[in-house]
């Protein structure tokens, strides 16, 4: 695979990457600045809010959760919103930046509401496989429990290395999954499929077959969206200005959007390349 291939835009990556940026920009801004005067209307005048220091104790937690439920309500609302417009949006961006199809020209939403309906049931599997591997862990981290108490581990060991094993299997296994889903979506679009049984199986002999590129790569590049992600909620808690924080905001999402087009594309020619 020709790295420098990847990285030259074509003619439809700035209209993926600019859709995506935009997305961001309209579901989820508005409803960060509804919260945030949503909490300066509430909490913000409630004078027994203004020295709390976090961690909040258990007392000030049930004081504040009250006042912030509209707004997380709103919060919720626009995830959801932003959720169904992304999967649209890869539907059609697939499409776009597919190498075998250089000359759609249309608009990336328009070409993917005909696969939303087929990344909901994706979802749902996904959603059903992440169930059941956190219920079979944590049912293992239950008897890891009871063996510690039994056995006498250390402090360290019963609470601080088993959470943090924990941890770091769930969000292995639910990426995973998450890339799983991920070339579900990409076998659905290049290949018109309308039956996903069988997709899968597909998807996990890619990983198979290409775990550096199908797998490794991906699974970087998940990370890179998601700490793109994190660090923009980190700028958006630190910064004392508001322009200051949507200026970072948007530069973040711009980024985030670019990562996006760069894992489409690579799921691309990795399938083009394995059939």
């Amino acid at each position: 695979m020709a790295v420098m291939e990847l990285l030259k835009p074509t003619s439809g990556t700035w209209r993926v990457v600019t859709s995506r940026w935009l997305l961001y920009m309209l579901a989820t801004l508005p409803g960060l600045i509804a919260l945030t005067s949503h909490l300066d209307e509430t909490v913000g005048k409630r004078p027994w809010f203004q020295d709390l220091q976090p961690p909040l104790d258990v007392l000030s937690t049930n004081l504040l959760i009250p006042e912030i439920a509209d707004g997380v309500a709103l919060l919720g609302a626009a995830v959801v919103v932003i959720w169904l417009l992304q999967l649209v949006w890869l539907g059609g961006s697939i499409q776009i930046l597919d190498p075998r199809r250089p000359d759609i020209r249309k608009k990336v939403f328009s070409r993917g509401w005909q696969f939303l309906g087929r990344f909901v049931r994706i979802a749902v599997f996904a959603g059903i496989a992440i169930a059941a591997m956190h219920y079979l862990m944590g049912k293992i981290v239950t008897g890891l429990r009871a063996q510690a108490e039994s056995q006498n581990w250390s402090f360290y060991d019963a609470f601080v290395n088993l959470n943090l094993w924990y941890a770091s299997i769930v969000f292995i296994v639910m990426t995973l999954v998450g890339l799983i889903a991920f070339w579900m979506r990409i076998i659905v679009v290049t290949e018109d499929r309308r039956d996903i049984r069988r997709l899968p199986w597909l998807a996990v002999k890619i990983l198979v077959r290409r775990p550096l590129f199908a797998l490794l790569l991906q699974f970087l590049l998940v990370c890179a969206v998601l700490g793109t992600q994190v660090m923009a909620l980190w700028c958006w808690r630190q910064s004392p200005n508001g322009g200051i924080w949507i200026g970072f905001w948007a530069l973040l999402q711009l980024a985030t959007a670019y990562v996006w087009q760069l894992r489409i594309r690579t799921a691309t020619y990795i399938l083009q390349e394995s059939r």
